[in-house]
Formats: C-alpha cells, sequence, structure tokens
C-alpha cells in the first residue's frame, strides 16, 4: 500500500515539473512583411509581424493567474492587435501601441479541465519601424515572454529576430580599409624598389582590393554582404603583408648568402694561389669574419622556417655585416699580395716585383750594348 502512495506521489511530482518546465511555443511559423528581413536599415518599415503563440499550463490553470504575458518589439511606432483564442474561440482583439503589448494572467487563467487544449493568443504587429540609429546587428522584431508579479522572466521566451544593416556605420569601416589597403600598397612599392620579389604580395593585395570595391557597391544594392566583403578584404590584406615580409626576409638571406660566397672564393684563392695557411695572421681576421657571418645567417635560416620574419632581417643583416667587413679584409690582403699581377695556377710573384724590375732593366742595357757592338763591327767589315 505504502508502495501505491509513493508511486502516486512520484507520479504527482513529474507533472507539477513538467508543467514548471512548460514554456511559450509557437504555433505554427511567425509570417513577416518584408518576408526577408536580414538586411533592414533604419528607417526601414516592417509592416507585419503576426503568428500564435500557445501559453503554458499552469497547476489546473490555463495560466499563471498572478503572472502575465509581455510581448515586445524594438521596431518604433508599433501598432500591435491582439486577441484571446479559448477552445478555439477567438475573442475580440485587444490594442495596442508601443513597444510593449501585455496582457493580465487573469485574463488568461482558465479551468484547465474545461480548456485541455490550452489557451493560445493570436497578435499582429504592424507598422513598425526600424529605429533611425539601430545599430548593425540583431534586432527583435517580436519577442514574447511570461512574467511573475515582479516582472521577472519565467521560463524561456519566443522571440523572431531581424538583422540591421546600418550603411552609415559602415562606411567608416570601408574607409579605414581603404586607407590600411594604400598603406600596403605603399610598403609592397617600397620593397619592390629594393629589389624584393613582391609578386605574391601584389597577388594578395589585388584580392583585397577587390573585395573592398565589391563592398563599396553593395555598400547600396546589397548592404547585407558588405560585412563579409569587408572581412574578405582584411584577410587578404593580412597575407598580402605576411607574403611581403617572407619575400623580404628571404631577399636578406640571399643577399647575406651571396657576399658570404664571394669571400669563400677569395679565401680559398689565397690558400690555393698563395699557399696562406689558416693560422696566417693576415688570414685569422678574415676567417673569424666569415665564420660570424655563416653563423648568424643559419641562424636566420632556422628563423625562416619558423616564419619569424623580422627575426630573420636581423640575423641576416647581422651576418651582412660581418660578411662585408670579411670581404674588406681581403680586397686589403689581395692588394697586399699583389693579386694584379698574379697570373691563375701560378704563386704570387707581388714580393719579388723589385727585383724583376732591375733584372728587366738590366737586360735592356745589355741588350742594348750588345746591339751597338754588333753594329760597330759590321761598320768595319
Amino acid at each position: 500500500m505504502k508502495s501505491r502512495y509513493t508511486i502516486l506521489i512520484c507520479i504527482l511530482a513529474a507533472l507539477c515539473l513538467v508543467q514548471a518546465c512548460a514554456a511559450l511555443t509557437y504555433e505554427g511559423t511567425i509570417t513577416t512583411n518584408p518576408t526577408a528581413v536580414d538586411a533592414l536599415k533604419p528607417g526601414d518599415i516592417v509592416s507585419e509581424v503576426s503568428g500564435t503563440i500557445k501559453l503554458p499550463a499552469s497547476g489546473d490553470q490555463t495560466f499563471a493567474e498572478k503572472d502575465s504575458l509581455d510581448m515586445y518589439t524594438q521596431l518604433n511606432n508599433a501598432k500591435w492587435s491582439v486577441s484571446i483564442v479559448i477552445g478555439g474561440i477567438e475573442n475580440p482583439p485587444k490594442t495596442f501601441g508601443g513597444h510593449h503589448a501585455t496582457i493580465d494572467g487573469w485574463e488568461l487563467s482558465y479551468p484547465l479541465s474545461n480548456y485541455e487544449e490550452g489557451v493560445k493568443v493570436k497578435f499582429s504587429l504592424t507598422d513598425g519601424v526600424v529605429p533611425p540609429l539601430a545599430p548593425s546587428g540583431d534586432i527583435i522584431l517580436f519577442r514574447a515572454q511570461e512574467l511573475d508579479s515582479s516582472s521577472n522572466p519565467v521560463g524561456s521566451s519566443v522571440t523572431k529576430n531581424g538583422t540591421v544593416i546600418n550603411t552609415e556605420a559602415l562606411k567608416p569601416q570601408i574607409d579605414a580599409m581603404k586607407a590600411k589597403l594604400a598603406d600596403i600598397k605603399a610598403s609592397i612599392d617600397e620593397k619592390s624598389d629594393l629589389g624584393v620579389d613582391t609578386t605574391a604580395a601584389l597577388e594578395q593585395y589585388n584580392n583585397a582590393k577587390a573585395a573592398l570595391d565589391s563592398a563599396t557597391i553593395k555598400l547600396d544594392t546589397s548592404p547585407a554582404e558588405v560585412n563579409g566583403l569587408l572581412t574578405q578584404a582584411g584577410s587578404a590584406g593580412l597575407e598580402a603583408m605576411d607574403a611581403l615580409d617572407q619575400s623580404w626576409a628571404a631577399m636578406t638571406i640571399q643577399q647575406a648568402d651571396d657576399m658570404i660566397n664571394s669571400v669563400n672564393g677569395l679565401v680559398t684563392e689565397f690558400k690555393v694561389n698563395d699557399s696562406l695557411k689558416d693560422s696566417d695572421p693576415r688570414l685569422v681576421p678574415i676567417i673569424n669574419k666569415y665564420d660570424l657571418a655563416a653563423r648568424s645567417l643559419s641562424d636566420a635560416k632556422n628563423l625562416f622556417d619558423q616564419k619569424s620574419y623580422p627575426a630573420v632581417r636581423s640575423d641576416a643583416a647581422q651576418s651582412l655585416g660581418y660578411a662585408n667587413e670579411a670581404w674588406n679584409l681581403s680586397l686589403s690582403l689581395k692588394q697586399e699580395l699583389g693579386k694584379g699581377f698574379a697570373l691563375p695556377g701560378l704563386p704570387n710573384l707581388g714580393a719579388f716585383l723589385p727585383i724583376l724590375l732591375v733584372a728587366v732593366v738590366i737586360l735592356v742595357i745589355a741588350g742594348i750594348i750588345i746591339y751597338r757592338r754588333r753594329m760597330h763591327w759590321d761598320e768595319l767589315g
């Protein structure tokens, strides 16, 4: 017997829980005019928002007597027509004006035993105007909410939203994007003059500009697409700058690499043609600078793989600086060794140049003396 009472209590508790969790629901769909409300502009007129709401029961009543049904819109100058439907019979409509239309609970509360299908409310909102200063984003065309005696929400609401596209608010965004792309184009031109390969960056810039141009045109013809196009332009602009940064970093690496290779060529020449050893005090500072340059260049290449392009340029510039110092030292040593008189594959003769010059002079004088003697002998017969 006790178990039966326990089961009955559980059933009653479950029924109460269902009633407590009951919420407002739409019956059918909400109709709007215009049908498409995803691209409203400030000042647009929404001539109609209409539909039917099914109310939640409360205990043995069709609705909580102490609560109220509040209907709300963010549209200005709205005119409301609201009818209560009980037992399938629609009562004469009530009219309201403004943002709210509220019906007290006692008008909606009837014995549930007499009206098992509950109570419904038909509404029609007409001639609503989108506020002139409405920001871009969602706008509540219609919202129904049950409120308790303290005007606190009960359960969940039912809502029909539209979307406002404030073209006046979009214009500054378009102007800001134009200025940003102008800066990107100036950076591309500047790096191009420095010899940077700007092909990839220019391609992304052109994509960004095409999206921005389209956004400018659609501002008047299809404003709902403008935000998406501005996002597209911004993304392409960022890709353009990233491509430019990458190409610039690659060029600095190549410049350092070329100079290091040039220094390496001279060092090899010194070792082969002049038989200089790594320990030669004239070659040691050159090799040291060369090693520093090679180490910095290796760091730059590693950072390039990590896409740390500003750090790449810093290390590559440092590498180029060391390589230039090594190059200048190499030129000085080349001049010191008299490289201008050396023949490929032969040892350097610069140190013996004074002796060679004296020998040449002696040979010339001897030749003249011999020539004169032969001429004298010929004259004597």
